[in-house]
């Protein structure tokens, strides 16, 4: 209903809470923009001494890291342009790339030239491939692809010719629908298997396809430390180490964490993980990367779970992450990872010799204090003119609409989501000029936040989802004022048609 007849302002409710956070905010920008300062300078004298930018990582006192660096990325061009990658395996000089939008896997050299596409497949009626998710390298350097649909396991040879489908534990009505592989030393493959409900799990099978070991029941937990052993979608798996002391990391995705096994199934530990862990694999020295949906980056662990760095974050820009799906390394010590929503694969590694496609580094460090200053200086403006996002639910959109504003909503300077169920009653809308289907962006959210906000409030399952977008957006905009409560009780800024008019729209 229009907020011009609401008994109370929903943007009224925070707004003593909201001065005193920008006088903090003040204070925090000026310790940051000082840290920056000493970190350019910084930047600065390491790059007079080694010629090139260093990687910021955490570190343990135990261990010493090798950073990882943003290198490169590449996507293909035209048709041959990859859309939603989801899964990446590396052999030799080639990158194997599963295209979900495109139902095929794309090779690419590991410098980013597009090779070849295949999806051709023998499995009763199907002829292709339907929806591609991850891909492995098998012992004989065979490539294994799982497709999400057709609830099979595809191999090929590295050109892409297919060879066989695999049939688990030599049965043709195994029900199963794999996601996420994986081979040890000895040649036993281990699947995460989503196909029932009640059986989220790990499945082992020796090289002749015999069933080895299996582990795991479904459960959807709201702390890291509860259930043990059970799964709520496992999207990635590897193992380090052979024989019975091998241990088996698994990527318990919407449980948000990984957990460790032995091969026979024996519980060893759980590691948290920051957001929506997805893609796992281990670099030359054994230690683990977690490719992080939700979180978009990539986390560094030790075997004993420490965090040793971070790289990543969310945005479009080089370096940049949205929703990445996968990892896989090259023998050159390249991480080559999925980054699904940029539609393009990034490659991050040690900086070593020429990389293909930017520009070469020069070893004239006369400039590098103009560098710095112009770093600083663009910093400073994309700091500014970052666009602030708005949470909107569907009566604060069609209130806009039929009061005539959604010309305001369209300032460069705002970002607009709404729930994914939410925005596809927009696409096809225009008004006042503007696409609202171009203006609204879709966004996900986390499973385990909607969980724990539910059990908080006792909300309704739409009402937390929504609640868990607007906890990480921390700005609702809403005409329901007992949806405003909830998300003001969660430290959310809420503002109804009027209240934001008056607050950002003149502006």
């Amino acid at each position: 209903m229009p907020s011009d007849g609401m008994n109370m302002d929903p943007g009224t409710l925070s707004t003593n809470g909201s001065m005193a956070r920008s006088r903090m905010w003040r204070i925090v920008a000026l310790v940051a923009l000082s840290a920056l300062l000493a970190a350019l300078l910084y930047v600065a004298f390491y790059y007079s001494q080694n010629r090139r930018a260093p990687s910021f990582t955490f570190q343990t006192a135990t261990e010493k890291v090798d950073p990882l660096t943003y290198l490169y990325s590449f996507s293909g061009t035209g048709a041959t342009s990859m859309t939603r990658p989801t899964g990446v395996a590396i052999i030799g000089d080639r990158c194997y790339v599963t295209d979900y939008a495109y139902r095929t896997v794309r090779a690419y050299t590991v410098d980013g030239a597009y090779l070849f596409d295949f999806s051709a497949i023998k499995d009763g009626a199907a002829t292709a491939m339907n929806s591609p998710v991850h891909i492995a390298v098998g012992p004989d350097n065979t490539l294994w692809v799982t497709d999400r649909l057709l609830n099979g396991v595809y191999v090929f040879d590295q050109d892409g010719k297919f060879l066989r489908k695999f049939v688990p534990d030599g049965d043709e009505a195994f029900k199963w629908s794999p996601l996420a592989l994986t081979f040890d030393s000895a040649g036993d493959l281990y699947v995460t298997d989503v196909g029932d409900s009640t059986k989220h799990r790990v499945l082992v099978f020796s090289p002749d396809g015999k069933l080895k070991a299996k582990w795991g029941v479904t459960k959807q937990v709201t702390v890291s430390a509860e259930a043990p052993g059970s799964f709520y979608f496992p999207n990635g798996i590897v193992v380090k180490g052979t024989g019975a002391s091998a241990l088996v990391f698994v990527a318990d995705g919407n449980n948000r964490r990984v957990q460790v096994f032995n091969p026979d199934g024996t519980f060893i530990q759980l590691i948290d993980t920051s957001g929506t862990p997805r893609g796992v694999a281990l670099d030359a020295q054994g230690r683990l990367y977690v490719v992080d949906a939700l979180a978009h980056r990539v986390d560094m662990y030790s075997e004993k779970g420490d965090v040793l760095a971070t790289f990543g974050e969310n945005g479009t820009g080089p370096g940049q992450f949205s929703f990445p799906n996968d990892i896989a390394f090259s023998g050159a010590g390249r991480a080559f990872i999925a980054d699904r929503d940029n539609n393009q694969v990034q490659v991050w590694g040690p900086l070593v010799g020429e990389i293909p496609g930017i520009t070469k580094i020069t070893p004239d460090t006369a400039w590098v204090p103009f560098t710095i200053l112009g770093a600083l200086a663009l910093l400073l403006f994309l700091l500014w003119r970052r666009p602030r996002k708005f949470l909107a639910t569907p009566d604060f959109v069609d209130g806009m609409v039929a009061a005539g504003m959604v010309a305001p909503m369209s300032a460069r300077r705002f970002h607009w989501i709404m729930t994914e169920a939410d925005k596809p009653a927009y696409e096809a809308q225009t008004a006042e000029g503007v696409s609202l289907g171009e203006l609204l962006h879709g966004e996900p959210y986390s499973v385990s936040d909607a969980v724990a906000i539910r059990q908080k409030l006792g909300v309704t399952e739409d009402q937390a989802q929504l609640l868990a977008i607007a906890k990480r957006a921390r700005i609702l905009c809403t005409e329901d004022i007992d949806l405003a409560r909830f998300a003001v009780a969660l430290g959310v800024d809420v503002y109804d048609r009027a209240s934001w008019l008056k607050r950002f729209g003149k502006k």
